[in-house]
């Protein structure tokens, strides 16, 4: 409860006589949880049904959101319907919770057929089995919820000029999600990927070369050192020799050794020299296997940045 001393401000009612002191109720109290204002003096009620004004500080929970509270989850494009979509319920019971009559039943399975049958355009499918694949995929990256949403843009904006049309839904919502990697400069490969959505490589390759061409995206290459750090921790490799991995990826670039090579195959040959200069127990095949590079491409590539920046062996 709470004390107010202001009967003035309280209108009409607060100028009522009270019955224990004479005078006018005062001091009032405010009861949040009934809604009324009494007089602290006699306790007769003021004013009842009191507006609360105050803010809601109580949060919800996924389950309390999905069963019947006020508000629904937030928009979200990664949903087929964005979050916005309506169901009528099969509880037939009115507002008031009584069964409803013989014939508002008929006609009301009448509508849920009619709104069933709404949703379920070719369009509305692609979307529903897409964002199915993208939320799989999802968790076996590890890629955070702003990506995802990245991704479902792509998609829709990749659906509206029929660019999907002929092809596979799982290659063009995997490109999308490759391209959105790339723009948030987030380390996963087209193999990740592919891997993560159990597809080809090539098939994969495919769609992402029509995906870019036709929505006109200019998609910039990964660097080399973004990989350090993905396959240092896999190959259990220590933070020093990361950071020798890096110097070593810095120096590459700056005579101009990494132009036109692939950064995963520069990342792990970096990685591979730094556990032999710091003595640390990693094997060619352990990054092979770690990275998706093979050793003779890790050898070769060895090579030529132990000749260009005169590393010793």
């Amino acid at each position: 409860m709470i004390v107010d001393n202001n009967s003035k401000a309280m209108g009409g009612k607060s100028q009522d006589i009270c019955s224990t002191t004479g005078g006018l109720h005062e001091p009032l109290v405010t009861d949040n949880n009934r809604g009324e204002v009494l007089c602290s003096s006699c306790g007769i009620v003021v004013i009842d049904k009191v507006e609360d004004l105050s803010s809601e500080s109580k949060s919800y929970t996924l389950e309390e959101y999905n069963n019947n509270t006020r508000t629904g989850m937030a928009s979200a494009l990664s949903i087929h319907d964005k979050g916005l979509s309506t169901i009528i319920g099969n509880t037939d019971k009115d507002a008031t919770g009584r069964f409803i009559s013989s014939y508002m039943k008929s006609t009301f399975n009448r509508l849920r057929t009619w709104d069933s049958r709404s949703k379920s355009s070719s369009q509305e499918k692609n979307l529903r089995s897409a964002f199915l694949v993208l939320e799989t995929v999802k968790s076996k990256l590890d890629v955070s919820d702003s990506l995802i949403e990245r991704t479902a843009y792509l998609y829709r904006k990749a659906l509206t000029k029929n660019i999907t049309r002929g092809r596979t839904i799982v290659g063009m919502i995997l490109s999308a999600l490759y391209v959105s990697c790339r723009e948030a400069n987030v380390p996963r490969t087209l193999q990740d990927v592919a891997n993560a959505g159990n597809i080809s490589f090539k098939d994969l390759s495919r769609h992402y070369r029509v995906f870019v061409k036709s929505l006109e995206l200019q998609v910039d290459s990964f660097t080399p050192s973004e990989f350090v750090s993905k396959i240092g921790t896999a190959v259990g490799l220590s933070e020093k020799a990361k950071r020798d991995a890096l110097n070593i990826l810095y120096h590459a670039q700056k005579k101009g050794i990494t132009d036109g090579k692939n950064p995963v195959a520069l990342a792990a040959t970096a990685v591979f020299l730094s556990g032999v200069s710091n003595e640390e127990k990693i094997t060619q095949y352990k990054i092979a296997s770690a990275s998706g590079v093979s050793s003779v491409t890790i050898r070769n590539t060895a090579r030529v940045l132990r000749k260009k920046l005169e590393i010793d062996e």
